[in-house]
């Protein structure tokens, strides 16, 4: 059977529901769009009353309570679900953690785009993670895992030089402070940060900073199949972030995969050696002290602008989706070379900052908005980003209100 016949046949085949398990994130709301635009049933849990639940192709799980379910419910919800098959699509950590930890008995009936646990386990948990790195012999930031601040007194003042404490656990560091790592000034202070943060249950590592502006932050996505094959890459620059230190990127571009070989030959070793199937997006940071592209995570789910990936042919949850139900993939060669997107929440305080220190024009900021993806607004489905800058508002509103109170 030729490749097109295989295609054909199973165009025929009934497609399976997709539960996507998520929260009021953009990238939950691409999944769902991009869902939706290819005519795939799905349904979503984690959204709530969110912007995201305005979207015209989201639905809610049939006779759902009214309260969201938690993540470590999953097992719960999935043996009541009237569903012969599901295929799950986790698009936020606590989530992918759930899938983990699925027992096999669900697993053959709701089966998931992402990797086998075992590899989950390892790109989840930033200590393993560096540990990983270490064995694998990839470029990494020097990285010490510390399992409390006891650990910190036998190590010399170079480790703590132009260093910072990044959280094992991202998604629970983030949600309780608001923040992505934790600066310091003394080895005392990260003694301190050490020791409140593992009273909270959260535990760190002490990891090197590569110096260097957002311009050297790389990212590199895509989706691996079943057979270990990439089929498709896609490679992005930043240009802006917030903030400056440990934020995330609000503006970019895409760039040639060749670029970025170096980083390119990481993600193959990397994930070829945990053996990993499904969508994925790392980060990367540009050294200029020795030339090498540096890893500094491995995301396991849908990420923020894949529907950036999908607008230049490359839908990789479409893909992903077809491949865990044995279906074929096609490999893609577009890779969205020269295109600009943004996150307009996050690039506009990056953009006031930028102008008030002089570094760029209100016209040129300006500018940069035009043509450029942005995961919010879409003419086809515009009612997610009215509801979201109607709490943009809200919460601005709020903000000053405090404020004066406050004055």
């Amino acid at each position: 059977m030729t490749s097109a016949e295989a295609v054909a046949r199973a165009a025929t085949v009934p497609m399976p529901p997709a539960l996507v398990l998520g929260c009021a994130h953009s990238t939950t709301l691409e999944v769902i769009r991009l869902l939706g635009s290819r005519g795939i049933p799905q349904f979503a849990v984690g959204t709530g009353g969110s912007f995201v639940s305005r979207s015209r192709w989201h639905r809610p799980l049939p006779g759902q309570q009214q309260e969201e379910p938690d993540p470590s419910s999953l097992a719960q919800l999935l043996v009541h679900l009237p569903f012969e098959r599901m295929v799950l699509i986790p698009c936020a950590d606590p989530w992918v953690a759930a899938v983990a930890g699925l027992d096999p008995s669900l697993t053959a009936r709701f089966p998931a785009i992402v990797g086998p646990p075992a590899s989950l386990e390892i790109l989840l948990d930033k200590g393993r993670f560096a540990e990983a790195a270490q064995r694998l012999g990839v470029p990494h930031p020097r990285t010490i895992c510390l399992a409390s601040e006891d650990d910190l007194a036998p190590l010399p003042d170079s480790a703590f030089r132009d260093a910072f404490l990044k959280p094992r656990d991202s998604w629970t560091f983030q949600q309780r402070y608001g923040v992505k790592a934790f600066r310091f000034e003394t080895c005392s202070q990260a003694v301190a940060l050490v020791r409140e943060a593992r009273r909270a249950g959260l535990r760190f590592v002490l990891q090197e900073y590569i110096p260097g502006p957002p311009t050297r932050y790389y990212s590199v996505s895509g989706f691996m199949d079943r057979t270990g094959t990439v089929g498709a890459w896609i490679v992005a620059r930043r240009i802006r972030m917030f903030p400056p230190d440990f934020g995330e990127g609000c503006y970019g571009v895409g760039i040639r995969p060749e670029e970025a070989v170096g980083a390119l030959d990481v993600v193959k070793r990397f994930l070829g050696a945990l053996r990993y199937r499904g969508v994925f997006s790392a980060e990367f940071k540009y050294d200029a002290r020795d030339g090498l592209f540096k890893v500094l995570e491995i995301n396991t789910r849908p990420f923020g602008f894949i529907g950036r990936a999908a607008g230049s042919g490359v839908d990789l949850v479409a893909m992903a989706y077809r491949d865990v139900l044995g279906l074929p993939v096609e490999p893609v060669a577009r890779d969205g070379v020269g295109r600009h997107y943004l996150d307009p929440h996050a690039d506009l305080f990056a953009g006031r900052r930028l102008i008030q220190e002089g570094k760029l024009t209100p016209w040129s900021w300006a500018c940069s908005w035009l043509g450029a993806y942005q995961p919010i607004f879409s003419w086809s489905d515009p009612l997610p980003a009215v509801a979201w800058f109607s709490d943009e508002v809200r919460s601005l509103v709020q903000r000053m209100v405090r404020r004066r109170s406050h004055d």
